[in-house]
């Protein structure tokens, strides 16, 4: 029996999906559906109830209780920690999910809706999510708290790039052109792909990306890369999917073009020729 006409109609189209009959009643304000074919089709409706529950329920549950408790107020923002919730439902988010561990939703939904096609009575559905799904929206929230502070930090990480574009776009070139290679050691060479050493680059640093930014700026690329301001960076890298690749394709954009290690040791080898 469902309470809201909204939930009987949208759950209606979930046993349409599956092949049943999407008929139901209404009685002293309640929508009831009555499953007649549930033996020979007990699965289609226990698919019916699963989809259901992941695709609609779910995200409208962590949708209140985003606005509701954690005071959420704006839509924008409650959107960005449900898209985080379902990567980490799907797997997308590896380094999240071992935070809480991994959730075997659709287990833990199917054991429900089993017991509960298998009662003979009336059930109330809203009583169902609350009480029978109740270990489910448990696990959930673990994922909720994960993926609010995500959100928190990848809003601090925004502003941090924001803040860092904002500094290159005020800060004059001292470099037209550089090259780094980014292995151990790290090694910046200049346009004409000479070694820059580390007296010069220190020359060059500006000291106040560290002591205004110390937590999050790197010292060895980023600060280095900041202070000079090219207006061309050329990255060597055979592992591109580096952190801080990502953030250095943040703050410099257009600016930055990476390249295989093996690139640079081409281009070297033909300046050493000449």
């Amino acid at each position: 029996m469902f309470k809201s006409i909204h939930d009987a109609i949208r759950f209606k189209a979930f046993l349409s999906a599956n092949g049943l009959p999407d008929s139901f009643t209404e009685r002293q304000s309640q929508f009831i559906y009555s499953f007649h074919h549930l033996f020979i089709k007990k699965e289609n409706y226990i698919q019916s109830f699963i989809q259901f529950i992941q695709d609609v329920k779910r995200d409208e549950w962590v949708n209140n209780v985003l606005r509701d408790t954690y005071k959420y107020e704006i839509e924008d923002e409650r959107i960005e920690i449900l898209n985080i919730i379902n990567q980490m439902i799907t797997g997308e988010r590896v380094e999240l999910i071992s935070l809480v561990g991994k959730l075997d939703e659709e287990d833990l939904i199917r054991e429900a809706v089993t017991d509960l096609l298998d009662y003979n009575g009336a059930v109330l559905f809203d009583s169902f999510l609350r009480f029978r799904l109740k270990k489910y929206f448990e696990h959930v929230l673990a994922y909720l708290n994960v993926a609010i502070d995500e959100y928190k930090m990848e809003q601090e990480y925004q502003i941090f790039v924001n803040m860092l574009r904002d500094y290159l776009k005020n800060r004059s070139p001292k470099q037209d052109i550089v090259h780094v290679l980014l292995e151990k050691p790290i090694l910046f060479f200049n346009e004409r792909l000479k070694e820059m050493g580390k007296n010069e680059i220190k020359e060059i640093l500006d000291r106040r990306l560290l002591s205004n930014h110390p937590v999050y700026v790197d010292s060895s690329v980023i600060a280095p890369l900041l202070s000079m301001a090219p207006k061309k960076i050329y990255l060597y890298t055979d592992e591109e999917d580096q952190p801080l690749i990502r953030t250095l394709k943040n703050i410099f954009e257009e600016r930055l073009s990476i390249l295989s290690a093996a690139h640079l040791n081409t281009l070297l080898k033909a300046y050493s020729d000449t």
